[in-house]
């Protein structure tokens, strides 16, 4: 299998998530994610494309993928993938192995900047060979997702 080089800026471009306050609301159906999870909803989504999600302070070091409206809060990057080059979920696979911790940059608040995240380097091979991949991936994926709700229902 091939593999092209490339850095995150070339795959994603990262954006940031905004203060939630003013779309906060009881009605909203719109996930509101920070860096700890789900902190409400909101009415309007801030993005409505597969995402990548990267703690920006906090918690830094595991991402989260997205495949549904949602609003992100300044806490927490949220990208726009370049599909022409790769699969969110593939992309999201392959940031999941990193232990994004590695490029900590704050003294007391654990903290990544867009300048350090744009310069980490990836091999990535066809969007062919992606879709490949994912197709052995995604069926474990929904197998533990299942099992996680059985095993959920039964300690309920």
């Amino acid at each position: 299998m091939k593999f092209d080089h490339y850095t995150l800026n070339q795959l994603v471009t990262i954006k940031y998530g905004k203060n939630q306050k003013k779309v906060l609301s009881d009605e909203g159906a719109v996930p509101i994610y920070g860096t700890g999870g789900l902190m409400g909803y909101a009415k309007e989504p801030l993005y409505d494309k597969p995402s990548i999600l990267i703690g920006r302070k906090g918690t830094i070091g595991k991402v989260k993928y997205v495949d549904h409206p949602f609003w992100t809060v300044d806490t927490l990057f949220y990208t726009i993938v370049n599909e022409e080059i790769v699969i969110p979920k593939y992309l999201y696979y392959v940031m999941s192995q990193i232990d994004l911790n590695q490029y900590n940059e704050g003294t007391t608040i654990p903290s990544l900047r867009t300048e350090t995240l744009n310069r980490i380097e990836f091999d990535i091979p066809s969007i062919a060979n992606q879709k490949e991949i994912l197709s052995y991936l995604l069926p474990i994926e929904e197998k533990i997702v299942t099992n996680t709700k059985i095993n959920d229902n039964l300690a309920a």
